[in-house]
């Protein structure tokens, strides 16, 4: 008797930093529920080199499953990385809603109606950023700018429902408003039990007594699975009755994740001294790229004088040049960045390094800046 399996659907990880397109140093782990589901519906995942594949247990006319799931049922995958500090340099985390943050949770999740049996254009997942994963009993302990006496406190679930946050002494279920009061050093404890509910995205929300007023908000995954504990966020894919695509043809996901772009600072330090930067003049010069580099042709313009009033470098002298837009990352370095020098329209750098991927960008004015020393 032959084994058959099927393909359920295929999830790839994507990020546009890398040549080949393909996210790198990530990882899945499907969360404790997933793995039961995968074992009673007798699946299987399996990596590929863009992501993973599901599987399962066919009859022999390879549509059929075995096993047959039912709808609405949802697989989660904990992400985790090899090289979280790097992945977290290289990646524009950010939405227009929330920055991504030091504790920050992603979280991916499709949309039924918009499957995709593509494999030329999988679905893109859905993205939001998350406040953090959290366990589902906790204890958060706040203080508030304008020291209120009194708060209600709020608890929903990702339906966006009200909940209680827990019980009383007597086991019954606490208010869905509930009325908390500050301790003596103006700090209110908030209570969170929900071991009872399925994990997921729960907020968290303080107004005021008068309900005119948001004063802390707070969104978090709340799971007490311990494969999560060193996740970076988590990947969910529904499926619901309808659109009906569980056991049809196989669907093709994705996530998407985009680079980040910096607007490149180029700090030159005069370190031997012997250049005369009042009366010779330094200029940054784009040359172009190579056939199929990923980068544009960028203008570099001097910021402050020459040499700079206020920045020295060990006591040398510099000129600083600023790119006009921001530059993204690459995999590969951008080349063909030449330092010159006037007169004599001498070169003095003809590829300038491009800055470190594993540094850390400065924010000024709500941009973000890589700075790149350069001694001559």
């Amino acid at each position: 008797m032959n084994i058959l399996y099927s393909r359920l659907f295929e999830l790839q990880l994507l990020h546009d930093f890398f040549a080949d397109g393909i996210a790198q140093s990530l990882s899945l782990s499907p969360d404790t529920s997933t793995q039961n589901l995968l074992k009673s519906g007798r699946m299987l995942l399996r990596s590929i080199p863009k992501g993973v594949i599901a599987l399962y247990r066919a009859e022999e006319n390879l549509s059929d499953p075995e096993v047959r799931l039912q709808v609405p049922c949802r697989f989660r995958f904990f992400v985790s990385s090899s090289n979280s500090g790097f992945l977290h340099t290289i990646t524009d985390w950010n939405t227009p809603q929330k920055d991504f943050k030091t504790g920050s949770f992603f979280h991916f999740k499709n949309i039924p109606a918009n499957a995709s049996t593509n494999p030329a254009s999988p679905e893109t997942l859905g993205f939001q950023i998350l406040d953090g994963l959290r366990p589902k009993e906790l204890l958060e302990q706040i203080r508030i700018a304008s020291q209120p006496t009194s708060v209600l406190f709020r608890v929903r679930d990702e339906a966006g429902n009200q909940i209680s946050s827990g019980k009383d002494q007597s086991g019954n279920p606490l208010p869905l408003d509930l009325l908390l009061s500050p301790d003596d050093l103006g700090v209110f404890s908030l209570r969170l039990n929900v071991n009872e509910k399925a994990d997921g995205i729960y907020s968290l929300e303080l107004r005021n007594q008068a309900d005119t007023e948001t004063l802390y908000s707070k969104s978090y995954f709340l799971s007490s699975d311990a494969i999560g504990n060193t996740a970076l966020g988590i990947i969910e894919i529904s499926y619901v009755a309808s659109p009906a695509h569980l056991y049809g043809p196989m669907d093709y996901f994705a996530v998407r994740l985009k680079r980040k772009s910096t607007r490149w600072t180029y700090i030159i330090v005069n370190q031997n001294k012997k250049l005369n930067l009042g009366t010779n003049q330094l200029s940054i010069r784009d040359k172009g790229n190579p056939p199929g580099s990923p980068y544009g042709v960028y203008t570099f313009q001097q910021d402050g004088g020459a040499p700079h009033p206020d920045i020295q470098v060990n006591n040398a002298e510099t000129v600083i040049f600023k790119s006009q837009v921001p530059i993204p990352f690459f995999e590969n370095p951008k080349l063909n960045l030449e330092l010159r020098r006037t007169p004599g329209n001498r070169v003095l750098y003809a590829n300038l390094p491009n800055p470190l991927r594993n540094g850390i960008a400065k924010i000024n004015g709500g941009e973000a800046f890589s700075e790149i020393f350069v001694f001559i």
